[in-house]
């Protein structure tokens, strides 16, 4: 065969052919350059440690703890768990701490690190507990529990009888001075129940009491009984 016929018989191409190669080279071009410039892996964020403070000198303090421990001359080694996992995600399982017969949690003082002692709470669950104990100001009853996300009964009656309920440190509104967006910031306040203690402390000034309160339209049985503990009066 000679040359000008192989020419003319492999390397012409019409003019749909030649859209489709450059078509095909450009994208062998851009995924060149973009195998040069995109890294192959990204840098992962720096880890916080602050808010790890108590747990990480928790843990410190019991390694040296356990260090002195098996030290000591005429001490036989009894510990069967080593610190690392005695001291895990979930520190409900480090009995060696905590007896679980004796453990009894305050959930209105307690921090992540005391919630974690609870079987099941790990710390991602436990700053969930906090972010929505803030929020309502402190618990009035332990099942309250059972509005978090994620909780469900399975994981709240393991914990159920190793919690307590302290509702002196309860932190109440004053109704007579809060605002429309400071009230709606709680959870037992969603935008109706707000609106109609917004109307009528336009109408009437002030609300006086909890039995004002309960005759407000719209502030039904239910949702009385849900805020009464959160609010004041003065």
């Amino acid at each position: 065969m000679k040359m000008n016929q192989f020419i003319i018989e492999y390397l012409t191409f019409n003019k749909r052919e030649m859209r489709g190669i450059f078509v095909l080279t450009t994208i062998l071009f851009c995924l060149v350059i973009a195998n040069l410039v995109i890294p192959a892996e990204t840098d992962e964020e720096p880890v916080e440690f602050r808010e790890y403070e108590k747990e990480i000198i928790a843990f410190e303090k019991e390694m040296k703890r356990l260090d002195s421990l098996e030290t000591k001359p005429g001490r036989k080694k009894h510990i069967s768990q080593s610190p690392s996992s005695a001291y895990s995600g979930d520190l409900s399982s480090s009995r060696h701490f905590f007896p679980e017969n004796t453990l009894r949690i305050e959930l209105n003082s307690a921090d992540t690190f005391d919630l974690q002692r609870l079987r099941g709470i790990g710390s991602s669950f436990a700053k969930r507990i906090v972010k929505y104990r803030d929020r309502l100001g402190g618990f009035i009853e332990k099942r309250q529990l059972m509005e978090i996300f994620g909780m469900d009964s399975s994981r709240y009656n393991g914990i159920a009888e190793h919690i307590l309920v302290n509702r002196d440190s309860v932190r109440r509104l004053c109704i007579n001075a809060v605002s429309f967006k400071d009230l709606m910031k709680h959870p037992y306040f969603p935008f109706e129940v707000t609106k109609v203690i917004m109307i009528y402390k336009k109408e009437h000034k002030r609300i006086n009491s909890a039995e004002v309160l309960r005759s407000i339209p719209g502030i039904h049985d239910t949702v009385y009984r849900k805020i009464l503990p959160y609010l004041r009066f003065d």
